[in-house]
């Protein structure tokens, strides 16, 4: 009988032991997607419990163009062997990932874990950002948003952030360590996004916990992809100058895969972003295209909504984004939300919010794209008066308390679940 360390080379003892751990989760994870039965059952966790939503129209209209990514679903959670990529891009409400991390754990909890997905270093470009993982460095950094500048056309890539530094040492270390939990997670994969330039130094990624040093595996002018040998919890992306011309580290977004098939969520966020400010990002669709997406879900309508934006106007900036992504990646499903309710700049009843979420409706339907309808079956105008005495929305009443992003996290898996079961029941 061959013992399970006798597959593993000759490393200490703590590293022998860390190496066996991550590899039984690697063995557990890859099979996790297999031997299940074909519908999800939606469970008490994934639901919630305040009397204004209308549960009962809490799905996805149009589901039937989201048919492919059923399809690569059901493949993966009944026989395994399939990445899934959902790409959600959005403003403030998806930058925390409160509410995309409710649906990140529950899809990757039924369908496997294929990793973390896109990361930024938010506090280095002076945002907020998620709670999941550490972010370190060693120098100052210069960073900005696709949202801040006003340029007709920007150079922002992927996570509409960019960040810069001169320094010939420098280096971000990020570690996936959840700060509420103090849970770990693990990846091998490590794909950079910055533009190829001559400008730019070359990359050392390494793991100094295992010792480790990635190897550049595949880069194309916007993204490099690095690979360790085992499984790591962190990573040191540093600084190395091979050529006199090199003279900047310029960082558009960080993804964080472990290999194994499942789902993998990227989330997208930028405070006070409209459709327009990603449209604007010369390189935001070309680097979203790196993240092969099967699903790209489109969360705006906020900012739009906190003044009288035209009809029309929307209308062109929605075309735009999407039209943008779907040139560069033309195989990508699309799903539309529509904002929950909030107030206007925190004062009052919005009166535009209504017409709003009209708009994205009906340039759905005209479009034939997926539609999750937030702000109707959630009360629709004048609702947030419910969210807010249901504990739901922070002290502005524009953005939402945790608990309020946890429950559109819910609703959103469930709407999700409850199209993929209708879809399966059509196979049987």
């Amino acid at each position: 009988m061959i013992h399970l360390t006798m597959l593993l080379p000759p490393y200490p003892a703590r590293l022998r032991l860390f190496a066996v751990g991550a590899f039984l989760l690697f063995f557990i994870g890859q099979c996790q997607s297999q031997f299940r039965p074909p519908q999800v059952e939606i469970t008490n966790a994934d639901t919630v419990g305040y009397g204004f939503f209308h549960q009962n129209d809490n799905v996805i209209d149009n589901p039937q163009s989201l048919s492919r990514l059923f399809d690569k679903l059901l493949a993966q959670r009944v026989g395994g062997g399939k990445k899934v990529s959902i790409v959600h891009i959005g403003d403030s409400h998806i930058l925390g990932n409160f509410l995309t991390q409710e649906v990140r754990n529950r899809l990757q909890r039924e369908f496997g874990d294929a990793g973390r997905g896109l990361i930024f270093p938010y506090k280095l470009a002076q945002s907020n950002g998620p709670k999941d993982y550490l972010v370190e460095t060693n120098c100052r950094w210069t960073g900005s948003n696709c949202q801040r500048d006003l340029s007709a056309e920007t150079q922002h890539g992927v996570s509409g952030f960019k960040l810069e530094t001169t320094n010939i040492r420098g280096e971000l270390t990020f570690r996936l360590r959840d700060t509420a939990t103090a849970e770990t997670q693990l990846f091998t994969k490590v794909t950079v996004f910055q533009r190829k330039s001559p400008l730019l130094f070359d990359l050392q990624l390494r793991d100094d916990v295992t010792n480790q040093t990635a190897q550049l595996f595949i880069e194309d002018d916007f993204s490099r992809s690095y690979y360790f040998d085992r499984p790591v919890g962190q990573v040191t992306i540093a600084a190395q100058k091979t050529e006199s011309t090199q003279r900047l580290l310029s960082i558009d977004g960080i993804s964080l895969e472990n290999e194994l098939s499942g789902v993998i969520y990227h989330s997208i966020g930028v405070n006070g972003a409209k459709f327009m400010d990603y449209a604007r990002a010369k390189f935001f669709a070309r680097q979203v295209a790196n993240l092969e997406p099967d699903l790209v879900v489109f969360s705006f309508g906020t900012n739009e909504g906190q003044g009288n934006t035209p009809p029309e106007y929307m209308r062109q900036t929605m075309d735009a984004l999407i039209n943008q992504i779907q040139e560069s990646y033309p195989s990508a499903m699309i799903l539309l939300t529509t904002p929950a309710d909030s107030y206007l700049r925190g004062k009052g009843f919005n009166p535009y919010l209504n017409e709003v979420s009209a708009v994205i409706r009906e340039y759905a339907q005209k479009k034939h794209y997926a539609l999750w309808d937030l702000h109707e079956f959630s009360g629709g105008e004048n609702s947030a008066a419910s969210w807010k005495s249901s504990g739901l929305m922070s002290s502005d009443s524009v953005h939402y308390s945790k608990a309020g992003y946890a429950v559109q996290g819910k609703l959103l898996y469930q709407s999700i679940i409850k199209a993929y079961n209708a879809y399966v029941e059509t196979k049987r």
